[in-house]
């Protein structure tokens, strides 16, 4: 992932807004700084996880394995919890398994169901990784209060719900003389 790190300036946008007139100023900047800290965020999780010889994807499933470790899921389950195709999930846990980290099992009561919970090992490794993780998550958050950090979620979960208009199939865009 790309991003710009040098924002426009306000006085930039405005003049852009000038010759697109569907630019709104105040929520291109908003958005930009929002999309620049979160990529900030994946870029310096990378390194965090990489120091424990994983990645963002692998924790994310541990960490939702982990969040009932005596619940079984299934793959499909897993994927949908993540957002990511079957296939994606399939090779995480390939690793995760190889690595001894989870383990899957048949379904009880279909034997085609495919079933995946953490080992042992992998109730371990979350034990040794997480009390680090949750304090750099506090110091992340250092400096946003309690109220901001709620408006926080609010926006957030606001731009989630609106982001599916950016990959809408709308009507065609007009053509540009060139």
């Amino acid at each position: 992932m790309i991003i710009l790190r040098d924002l426009p300036s306000d006085d930039e946008l405005r003049a852009l807004a000038k010759r697109y007139p569907d630019l709104d100023p105040e929520a291109a900047a908003a958005l930009l700084a929002f999309m620049r800290a979160a990529c900030e965020i994946f870029h310096h999780s990378d390194a965090h996880f990489a120091r424990y010889g994983t990645s963002c994807g692998r924790f994310t499933v541990l960490a939702l394995l982990n969040r009932r470790p005596d619940r079984m899921l299934t793959p499909s389950r897993i994927a949908d919890a993540c957002g990511v195709t079957r296939a994606t999930i399939t090779g995480l846990l390939d690793g995760l398994e190889q690595d001894g980290l989870i383990e899957r099992t048949r379904g009880a009561g279909d034997r085609r169901t495919m079933q995946v919970r953490l080992t042992a090992n992998g109730r371990r490794f979350l034990d040794d990784m997480l009390p680090d993780h949750f304090r750099r998550l506090a110091k992340l958050m250092h400096g946003v209060g309690t109220a901001d950090r709620r408006v926080l979620r609010r926006i957030a979960g606001t731009i989630a719900s609106n982001a599916p208009t950016l990959s809408a199939n709308q009507a065609d865009p007009p053509k540009r003389k060139r």
